[in-house]
């Protein structure tokens, strides 16, 4: 077979050392630069010795490309060569498109494809040579492949391999290779076949790159206005720039060509087919190695390249752009002097060419390696750690790639692969989009997450042209959701799909289609074949179900919000990390991972609404950290994707009182960011020991547990009762112990209890054991014996008082108080209050004493002893007499001199050791609060006679009676002191009634007799009605005699009582005094009646008197003493409150006043105004005391002494009656002010 080998390349010619080196070696490695014709010439040379081997019964040849442009073009040329048919023996197969028969046997396709084979084809047995072209390139997969076919070696000797290089680093190929016995021979061929002259152009001080290419572009267009320029560049937002600075330049026939990844391939192939025009063509890295570009003849190199570099230690996929190593400078060199002698301007200096990197970094040590370890796992090859690489990964990458793997669940903590691992390993992405698909074969949304997944595996295929950005914008706005870009993916996809018609596309449709909405065809048709691709895997190899759409085209909004929570949990599983919170501080996003980005403008959440949290993929740092597409999430969806990268922190166990368990409040962190906040939990399952702690201490001693328990009351019980003593002693907290509580019920209570269900359920059988007694719940059993001295009861002479304490510092009750009931009041002993409780003597004793006088203190001293000692003698006795008195008894024994009361105030004493004195009604509510047992008597005298009056009278009083109703005693012993009972006058009959005075009862008791006889002797009353012995002057005057006038009745009431003699308390006293009172009615009523005669004849002389010394500068205090005495006689129903005896001595009385008046004329004045000044002192407070409450009985006998002291002071000449002293009056005026 004619080869047709090309004299003019370079490696032709040495045609015959390779084929010789081919039959000798299983492994030959080949290094030419850029122009040799290695790329197509190898493969053939291959063959040839590979149908010397095994003639018709040949495998193929495997020829590998880092590119699928490359793969395509060489596999044309090649055939093209050999005038052989595309896909005949020679074939090519890249992803989503292959050209291959039965009869191919040189095979090009990407190092991808290879890899993939591998899954299917562990010996790779189809193949019978490989050959790594381009090896230098370092890609992930090329050194992969290095290391397989390294380990296939073993198993398959005779398997040729040819590794092309096209740069010097060859031989560490070679020694890579190498085994003990075996050379690896090197052949190295020379690359270009005219000279290039390389020239040097740095930039000028702050000049841009697109004005440098420009700058460059017209030098070379100077030397050469016809030759073909190549620029290289780092991507293709320079490339952008260059073309519009270049094509502002308007050059002689000249076209700017772009070339890059994502070009669509037409634009790709104009590349390779010139016309007649000049072309300047701006291209990335992928134009450095594997193309030959046709007609260049210039090459501008901008030293330049965007490299991507992963960050294991941040996670993230770094596109920046560096400068590039001297071998990638020779390469860029190397695509000119093909046709012609060539010039390479570098836009850089020599030394900065000289200083750089001699090759590039292999893209092992500068990419993520979780796909290839899951692949070598899946493949039972040895560990990355020990897999043969030329170049052994950085330790940080390589547990960066198991943590990753990790992360997404494909390994367990053995490093073995776990189902879900399996799964992902047998699909051909990333596996974090096959854990994504894993996830949503669980959610139920496969059919809709299959798209995004294939997106993200293939080039967007929406475009934005630099000319017609908005119109794009607004084309592509038709997609856009607001809360999700991959929602926006899957509503083109969905949009797409109408342009499908059974698995074939509308070709003509679909390209119309994407001219209107800015998308790139290829890239759609591309996209759908990936697809479908991972479609058909998921169905015919894992055997999933693919569900019914969850949301179609024309689906409203609500099915789109039902589908979103599953379709992004599932994102989220994928990449469990890259999920962040806003932080308003620093107005960006916090990611999980470490680190914050930003929104990149490219998404349809930039310009939206800002949400809290968000997924982000695709970080990629360039300027700064981006994530090129976003979604909203739900931060709780963390937590169920990828449990096992959250963290749980619990707050303290605290019991619910309601759920009847130990709760705790569970925050879920995950990064260093809480996606789950305060969650209540089941404290139990998670530390049931802490549990049950707090069950103890909340529920149990905490009085947590709602229903009743015997042995909770008696705790309560207990806590209530040491709480008491504990107040008592005013020491909170110094005698219970939650200690020794919870100690008790430790030893009880089983291990693991912490609910009330169970606590209920055990304790049926266990009540007894959980009695705990005062010796359980206290620090101290021996504390307890101080309690004797804090009694709850006072007893003195048989009358128990209850005794209450408080500690309520500020409050009026704190300290001890001692309760009486309203009817202990009376006799309660007051000298009990100083003594208060013992527990407190020695404290108050010794307080004052240290408040004594100097002198007195000093005598105590030592003060500590001295009150010893006196606590000592009291302890077990409490006297009769004050605390005060015996006090000041035990320091006159120190200072033998009489020590007063006085000096002991116990006023001084703190509040809280002041005992107070609490006074309460039949209900047991507070009357009156005080320390000053006198004081409070006179506050509550009239609460305390009606009370007198209101034990008494349930005994004694009656009403309605017309005769003598019962024996009536002087005075009865009631609760509080004596009553006295007496009849009761109710008009037409008389009652029985207890009154707390006894003038109050004598009183009433005459009132009552009078009326009893009144009705008992009715013809008597009727007969001194019509016939009363009384003046007629008397008579006209009578309704205006006195105060308010005087009735006739009262005359002959008063008369009744002259009648009747002394007042009966017995009836058979009563029936005697009747019957002798029948003849003595009219003897009694004329004493009356003379009486009023004479007031009515001398009254008003005396008062005429009176009027007209008013103006005297002398008498006029006398008229006014006189008036007062006059004011008294006549006062309101005088007659009756004067009674017989009295009412009959009137005259006596009047004919006093006029002998005073007389005796004015004759003696000095002075005389009379000494002896008034006598009167006064004892006549003003009564006087005035009258004048306040003129019914006030117990008041009127005074009246009546002081008139008898009148006479005895001013009219000596008129009798007195009884014997009357100031001493006797001052006594009586004692008695009623103590009253």
């Amino acid at each position: 077979m004619n080869w047709h080998y090309p004299a003019e390349l370079p490696v032709v010619g040495l045609r015959e050392e390779i084929l010789d080196a081919l039959r000798r070696h299983d492994v030959l490695v080949v290094v030419s630069e850029t122009g040799s014709g290695k790329t197509t010439q190898l493969p053939k040379m291959v063959t040839e010795v590979l149908r010397e081997i095994y003639a018709d019964k040949m495998g193929l040849i495997g020829v590998t490309q880092p590119r699928r442009i490359a793969a395509v073009s060489v596999a044309k040329r090649v055939a093209e060569e050999l005038k052989q048919p595309l896909g005949g023996l020679v074939g090519y197969q890249v992803r989503f498109d292959e050209k291959i028969s039965a009869q191919t046997r040189i095979k090009f396709m990407t190092d991808g494809i290879l890899l993939a084979e591998t899954q299917g084809d562990r010996m790779l047995k189809r193949y019978d040579a490989i050959i790594l072209d381009e090896a230098h390139e370092r890609s992930l997969n090329i050194d992969f492949l290095l290391g397989y076919l390294k380990e296939l070696r073993r198993e398959r000797p005779e398997l040729k391999i040819v590794v092309s290089s096209a740069t010097l680093d060859a031989g560490a190929f070679a020694e890579f290779f190498r085994e003990e016995g075996q050379e690896v021979p090197i052949i190295q061929a020379s690359g270009r076949t005219f000279p290039v002259e390389e020239c040097f152009l740095p930039p000028d001080e702050e000049e841009e790159l697109p004005q440098h290419v420009a700058r460059a572009v017209d030098w070379l267009s100077d030397i050469d206005p016809v030759g073909d320029v190549l620029v290289f560049l780092p991507g293709e937002k320079e490339i952008r720039e260059c073309a519009d600075a270049l094509e502002g330049r308007r050059y002689f026939r000249t076209e700017i060509l772009p070339l890059y990844a994502r070009l669509s391939m037409g634009d790709q192939q104009r590349v390779f087919s010139p016309g007649n025009l000049r072309r300047v063509i701006l291209a990335t890295n992928v134009a450095e190695t594997s193309l030959t570009i046709p007609r260049i003849t210039s090459v501008v190199d901008s030293g330049l390249a965007r490299v991507s570099r992963w960050s294991p230690a941040r996670g993230v996929q770094r596109l920046q752009v560096e400068p590039v190593s001297q071998a990638s400078a020779r390469q860029r060199k190397g695509r000119c002097g093909r046709v012609k002698e060539g010039v390479c301007v570098r836009l850089y200096d020599e030394d900065d060419l000289l200083e750089r990197a001699e090759f590039t970094d292999p893209e092992i040590r500068r990419s993520s390696l979780a796909g290839v370890i899951l692949r070598m796992i899946s493949l039972g090859l040895p560990p990355i750690e020990e897999f043969p690489l030329i170049d052994a990964p950085a330790p940080k990458a390589v547990s960066e790639g198991y943590r990753t793997l990790r992360e997404v669940g494909a390994l367990g903590k053995d490093k073995q692969l776990t189902s879900a691992g399996r799964q992902m390993a047998r699909m051909p992405v990333d596996p974090r989009l096959a854990r994504m698909l894993v996830e949503a074969s669980h959610e139920k949304c496969l059919r809709e997450l299959l798209p995004v997944i294939a997106a993200l595996e293939s080039s967007d295929p929406r475009e934005r042209p630099a000319e017609k950005q908005k119109e794009a914008d607004a084309a592509h706005a038709r997609w856009k959701h607001p809360q999700s870009d991959f929602f926006s993916l899957l509503r083109l996809w969905l949009d797409l799909q109408r342009f499908q018609e059974k698995g074939k596309w509308r070709r003509n449709a679909l390209r119309k289609f994407c001219h209107e909405t800015f998308l790139n065809m290829r890239r759609a048709m591309e996209w759908a074949n990936i697809h479908d691709e991972l479609l058909d895997l998921c169905q015919r190899e894992l055997k999933w179900e693919i569900p019914a759409p969850l949301v179609r085209e024309d689906s409203p909004d609500a099915e789109w919000q039902a589908a979103y929570d599953p379709f992004h949990r599932s994102l989220l599983a994928g990449v469990p990390r890259q999920f962040a919170l806003w932080d308003v501080q620093e107005k960006t996003y916090r990611s999980a991972s470490g680190g914050a980005f930003a929104v990149f403008p490219g998404s349809g959440l930039f310009a939206g609404k800002r949400f809290d949290w968000v997924l982000g993929m695709e970080i990629v740092e360039t300027t700064r950290l981006w994530a090129r597409r976003l979604a909203r999430i739900d931060p709780t969806w963390v937590e169920k994707v990828a449990p096992h990268l959250c963290s749980y922190r619990y707050s303290h166990g605290y019991w619910d009182e309601k759920q009847g368990a130990v709760y705790a409040k569970e925050t879920v962190l995950c990064g260093g960011l809480v996606v789950v906040k305060d969650r209540p939990v089941h404290w139990g399952r998670i530390d049931p020991q802490a549990a049950r702690e707090v069950f103890i201490r909340e529920g149990l001693l905490g009085g947590g547990i709602r229903a009743a328990c015997p042995s909770l009351e008696h705790l309560a019980q207990l806590r209530e009762q040491v709480r008491l003593m504990e107040i008592k002693l005013r020491r909170p907290d110094y005698l219970w112990s939650d200690e020794q509580a919870y100690a008790f019920f430790d030893r009880i209570i089983p291990q693991g209890m912490c609910t009330a269900k169970a606590f209920h359920k055990w304790r049926m059988d266990h009540e007894t054991s959980l009695m705990a007694g005062l010796a359980d719940v206290v620090w101290d059993e021996s504390l307890l014996e101080d309690m004797a001295a804090f009694p709850d009861e006072l007893n003195w002479r048989g009358e128990g008082y209850s005794v209450y304490y408080a500690m309520v510092p500020g409050q009026r009750d704190d300290g001890v108080t001692i309760g009486v009931h309203i009817d202990q009041l009376q006799d309660f002993p007051e000298h009990l209050l100083s003594w208060g409780v013992a527990g407190y003597l020695a404290d108050r004793v010794e307080f004052l004493v240290r408040a004594l006088p100097k002198d007195l203190r000093k005598a105590c001293q030592p003060i500590s002893e001295f009150v010893r000692e006196f606590v000592d003698d009291y302890e077990n006795v409490t006297p009769d007499f004050s605390l005060v008195k015996a006090l000041a008894q035990r320091v006159q024994q120190r200072v033998r001199y009489t020590v007063p009361e006085s000096d002991i105030d116990l006023r001084a004493l703190p509040p809280e050791w002041q005992v107070k004195c609490w006074v309460c009604d039949d209900e047991g509510q507070e009357i009156l609060l005080g320390t000053d047992v006198a004081s409070m008597r006179e506050k509550l005298k009239p609460l305390l006679r009606k009370r007198l009056e209101e034990h008494a009278n349930e005994e004694w009083q009656c009403c309605g009676a017309k005769s003598w109703p019962m024996d009536l005693p002087e005075r009865v012993e009631s609760t509080g002191g004596y009553a006295y009972p007496a009849l009761v006058d109710e008009g037409e009959t008389v009652g029985v009634q207890a009154f707390h005075h006894p003038e109050q009862a004598r009183q009433s008791h005459r009132a009552g007799c009078t009326r009893l006889l009144m009705l008992a002797q009715a013809d008597q009353v009727a007969y001194l009605t019509k016939k009363f012995p009384l003046g007629l002057a008397a008579r006209v005057e009578l309704p205006r005699l006195g105060a308010g006038g005087t009735r006739l009745e009262a005359l002959i009431q008063v008369a009744a009582e002259g009648a009747l003699g002394s007042l009966p308390r017995r009836a058979e006293d009563f029936s005697r005094a009747e019957e002798k009172a029948r003849g003595d009615w009219h003897v009694a009523a004329a004493p009356v009646g003379k009486a009023l005669d004479a007031i009515v004849s001398q009254v008003p002389k005396l008062l005429e008197w009176c009027a007209q010394q008013r103006g005297s500068k002398f008498l006029a205090e006398v008229a006014e003493d006189i008036e007062e005495q006059l004011q008294w006689m006549l006062r309101e129903q005088f007659v009756w409150r004067a009674g017989h005896a009295a009412l009959c001595d009137y005259p006596r009385h009047l004919q006093a006043i006029q002998q005073r008046m007389d005796r004015l004329k004759s003696l000095p004045i002075q005389k009379d105004l000494e002896k008034m000044d006598r009167v006064r002192e004892l006549w003003q407070p009564w006087f005035d005391a009258w004048q306040r409450d003129p019914q006030r009985c117990d008041l009127w006998p005074m009246g009546w002494m002081l008139l008898e002291y009148r006479i005895s002071l001013f009219a000596p000449n008129v009798p007195v009656k009884g014997s009357i002293s100031e001493k006797k009056i001052r006594t009586a005026w004692e008695t009623i002010r103590g009253v």
